[in-house]
C-alpha cells in the first residue's frame, strides 16, 4: 500500500511538472512585443515620414503614380515583416521638418536619404548608417577655368573662390560652413534649382551627396560638357532611419533587418544597377 501511495504521489508530481512546463510554454508563445513595435502593430499601419520633393532613385512616384525607390521597397520590405502596410507623410518641406515629425511622435520613423547628423541626433535616435555616400561638388567648368592661373584643377578646387549653392534648412548647409568658410553660402529651395544655378555661372558649384552630383551628369548630357563632378575622399554623408528617442527596441530591429539583406549599398549600385538592387531587396525581404 505504501509502495502504491508512493507511485501515485511521483505520478502527481510528474504531471505537475509537465502542466507548469506547458503553461510557461503558453505564456511565452503570447508575450507581447516590446511597447515601441506593439503599438505599431495594434495600430495595423506603420506610419513613416518623406521629404514632400521626389528623390530618384531612393523615393520617387513613378510613371504609373506609384511611390517607389530604394527607401520605399526597404521599409516596405520591413512592414510586410511586421504584418503591417505602410503610410507615408510626404508633408515635410524640409527634412529637419521630417526628423520633428518624428520627434514629436507624429511618425514612427523616417527614411528619406536623411544625414545623420549631430543636431538631428539630439532630436532623435538613428539606426547604423544603411548607405554612406561620399561628400561631392557639381562644379562650373567654364567658372573654374577662370580660377586656375596655371594651377592643376585638383588645386583649384581646393582654394575655391565665389559662391557656392546648397538646398536650404538641408545638412549641406551645416556642412558647407565647416568646409567651405571662405565661400559665400547661397541657399537654394530644391536641388534642381542649384544644378541650374551652377549651369548658369550664379554659383561655381553646387554641394550634395555624391550620388546627386552623379546624376546631374547621366541625366543633364547635354550640359556635361560645362560641368565636372568632384568626389570628396574620406569626406562621407552616411544616411540612417530615424527613430523617437524611446524606440530603442523599434532601431534594433530595423538594423537586424537592413543587416540581413546584405545589400551593401552605394552610389554606383543605386543610379546604375537600380533595378537589381530593388529585386533583392524584394526578395530577400519577402515583399514581392
Amino acid at each position: 500500500m505504501t509502495v502504491l501511495i508512493k507511485k501515485s504521489l511521483q505520478m502527481l508530481i510528474l504531471i505537475g511538472g509537465y502542466l507548469l512546463t506547458c503553461a510557461a510554454s503558453a505564456d511565452d508563445s503570447a508575450a507581447k512585443l516590446s511597447p515601441d513595435v506593439q503599438q505599431i502593430v495594434d495600430r495595423g499601419v506603420l506610419r513613416v515620414a518623406m521629404y514632400h520633393k521626389d528623390t530618384p532613385p531612393f523615393y520617387f512616384v513613378d510613371d504609373e503614380g506609384e511611390l517607389t525607390g530604394v527607401d520605399v521597397e526597404l521599409i516596405k520590405g520591413f512592414g510586410s515583416l511586421l504584418g503591417v502596410p505602410v503610410e507615408f507623410n510626404r508633408s515635410a518641406k524640409t527634412f529637419n521638418q521630417v526628423v520633428d515629425q518624428v520627434a514629436n511622435k507624429e511618425a514612427d520613423l523616417a527614411i528619406c536619404k536623411l544625414s545623420i547628423t549631430f543636431n538631428r541626433s539630439a532630436k532623435v535616435s538613428f539606426t547604423e548608417p544603411y548607405i554612406k555616400l561620399r561628400k561631392g561638388l557639381l562644379v562650373n567648368r567654364i567658372l573654374l577655368q577662370r580660377q586656375l592661373a596655371g594651377r592643376s584643377k585638383e588645386k583649384a578646387i581646393q582654394t575655391l573662390k565665389g559662391s557656392i549653392g546648397v538646398i536650404g534648412n538641408s545638412s549641406y548647409v551645416g556642412y558647407a560652413k565647416l568646409r567651405f568658410k571662405d565661400l559665400e553660402l547661397v541657399e537654394y529651395k530644391s536641388w534642381n534649382e542649384v544644378v541650374q544655378a551652377v549651369i548658369n555661372q550664379e554659383v561655381i558649384a553646387g554641394f550634395r551627396d555624391e550620388a546627386e552630383v552623379k546624376k546631374v551628369i547621366r541625366d543633364k548630357s547635354d550640359n556635361a560638357v560645362n560641368l565636372l563632378t568632384v568626389v570628396l575622399k574620406g569626406d562621407y554623408d552616411p544616411k540612417g532611419i530615424a527613430v523617437s528617442r524611446d524606440s530603442q527596441h523599434l532601431k534594433s530591429l530595423l538594423e537586424f533587418y537592413m543587416n540581413s539583406l546584405s545589400l551593401d549599398l552605394s552610389a554606383n549600385s543605386v543610379l546604375f544597377e537600380y533595378d537589381s538592387v530593388i529585386e533583392s531587396i524584394k526578395r530577400n525581404s519577402g515583399s514581392r
